[in-house]
């Protein structure tokens, strides 16, 4: 696996990558500490991403080969797009977070591939359909989102179906979509990495990079890569939608407190706060349309609505 990054063409970039797995493997209980403390006002380059990310990639474990297959379905979209011709679904929820830093860092080695020693690329399109009534938390932690990984935010109203037809009509030029849907989504087994939008939905191609993640995958991801997260995740919601559709996930609450959202040891009962969407912007299955997660995010006591992994105080 390793050897499969450092064949590419950019040789500072796969020195520095090197270097970093090696300390990833022999002191990895002490970047994941440190990785862990991180403060969710604490700010990080492109380069520092982008290199532990592939670092992890790099890890010969279960999770290593997912995070690696994610990057490798990102890679494939770039070069069959461009990186001007492609979007991020985006609404602030813990999947869509772990594919923005895959995505991320996927751009940057694309970059620094095509002899841009910097890495730097254009902002970074994103559609956020909203909800009519989503959590103030989740719209704090998408706008920081838009400095902190450099996004072109554009929000469109529902249904779907029109706030799609109204972004293609703004962004013609936009032709694949990534999207944050996994498998066991509902819905989401019937879908491919690249999947194209039924015929009479406005025309994207569905990129799903992270499709054969579990929940576990992408807690163990978001903390290990230090990836900020929305602060609803440490007061017991596990998955979220509009506000009046998603409550606390009682199979966290322990001793009259709610847990964060990664200690769930049932990834099966992740929906249990969920009930049926009512006046949502339009949700979307995997099946028709293009799927937008809507399984989404609060954090305890940060004025901007966002947590860092491990800030369970």
């Amino acid at each position: 696996m390793v050897g499969r990054y450092l064949s590419a063409r950019s040789l500072p970039f796969y020195l520095a990558l090197l270097g970093l797995l090696l300390s990833l493997l022999l002191r990895t209980h002490t970047l994941k500490a440190a990785m862990v403390s991180r403060t969710a006002a604490a700010e990080f380059d492109v380069v520092s991403l982008s290199l532990t990310t592939y670092g992890l990639a790099g890890l010969p474990t279960e999770l290593g080969k997912k995070v690696a297959s994610a990057l490798q379905v990102i890679e494939e979209a770039i070069d069959r797009y461009g990186p001007s011709h492609l979007a991020l679904s985006f609404n602030g929820g813990k999947d869509c977070t772990a594919l923005m830093h895959l995505v991320r860092a996927a751009l940057y080695k694309h970059m620094t591939d095509c002899g841009d020693a910097t890495g730097s690329s254009a902002p970074l399109v994103s559609l956020y359909i909203q909800y009519k009534k989503s959590f103030p938390e989740m719209d704090a932690f998408v706008e920081r989102s838009i400095a902190h990984y450099d996004l072109e935010l554009v929000k469109r109203g529902g249904p779907m179906k029109q706030g799609l037809q109204s972004f293609k009509e703004s962004y013609p030029e936009i032709q694949g979509i990534f999207v944050g849907t996994r498998r066991d989504d509902p819905y989401g087994d019937k879908l491919q990495f690249f999947s194209p939008t039924d015929p009479d939905w406005p025309q994207f191609m569905r990129v799903n990079p992270i499709l054969d993640w579990t929940f576990d995958d992408v807690w163990g991801f978001m903390r290990q890569a230090g990836v900020p997260y929305c602060c609803l995740y440490d007061q017991g919601y596990t998955s979220l939608g509009d506000v009046d559709s998603t409550t606390r996930n009682p199979a966290l609450l322990k001793n009259g407190k709610y847990q964060p959202a990664w200690t769930l040891a049932n990834g099966e009962l992740e929906r249990s706060g969920r009930s049926t969407p009512s006046g949502t912007a339009g949700s979307s299955s995997a099946a028709s349309g293009i799927p937008i997660p809507i399984r989404e995010a609060r954090c305890a006591g940060t004025a901007n609505g966002s947590c860092s992994p491990g800030s369970e105080d």
